[in-house]
């Protein structure tokens, strides 16, 4: 029985994580098919943010100890937050996508990166409202991926490896900012519109 427990209430918490991008990956694709942009990441920037904020932590959140009980809706809830989630996390990373756009000054690659940086803090601030509550080990791997993401962009060879281009502190401005108001709507939505009673489950 608690064995039961620990897999359906782990599969509940990792499920949510694995849609989340499902639903800002097909949103994105398809508003950048519509106004007939190149793609706003490459293949290795995805590479980057599915094992920072989706493949690790899942490993680690699926094997995690889970005594709830199990309650029906399981559906239910996992639609209920990755779906506001996964639209916020489309809608920002297409703003900081845009900046290029916007401005003529900013490089495809500039424009790139803070997409990157958007979705990716989006991706750990959604992993951090998965693990809550917070205990030792899972503010450890919630540092843990933000400090890998840290490094991508600061270390020159990984860097370039990934073909990250770090915007000017105007931009960098810009794209936090655009992370902060996701960030924010994120919160709202996770304490107005039910998200909150996910606690009696991980």
């Amino acid at each position: 029985v608690a064995e039961g427990r620990r897999v359906i209430g782990n599969i509940e918490r990792v499920a949510n994580l694995f849609l989340t991008k499902t639903v800002y990956a097909t949103l994105l694709s398809f508003i950048i098919g519509l106004v007939g942009w190149a793609f706003i990441f490459l293949p290795r920037h995805l590479t980057l943010i599915s094992a920072l904020t989706i493949g690790i932590p899942a490993f680690f959140l699926a094997l995690a100890p889970n005594k709830a009980r199990y309650r029906p809706g399981f559906v239910k809830r996992v639609l209920r937050f990755a779906v506001p989630a996964g639209i916020v996390a489309a809608l920002a990373a297409f703003a900081a996508g845009a900046l290029s756009r916007v401005y003529s000054w900013i490089s495809l690659s500039e424009s790139r990166t803070a997409a990157v940086i958007v979705i990716a803090i989006i991706g750990l601030w959604v992993l951090g409202v998965l693990a809550r509550p917070f205990n030792l080990w899972k503010a450890l791997l919630v540092t843990a991926m933000a400090a890998g993401f840290l490094l991508a962009l600061l270390v020159p060879f990984v860097r370039d490896f990934l073909a990250l281009d770090l915007p000017s502190w105007s931009v960098f401005a810009q794209t936090l900012g655009i992370a902060a108001v996701a960030v924010v709507l994120i919160e709202i939505a996770w304490r107005f519109t039910g998200w909150r009673d996910r606690k009696s489950v991980v």
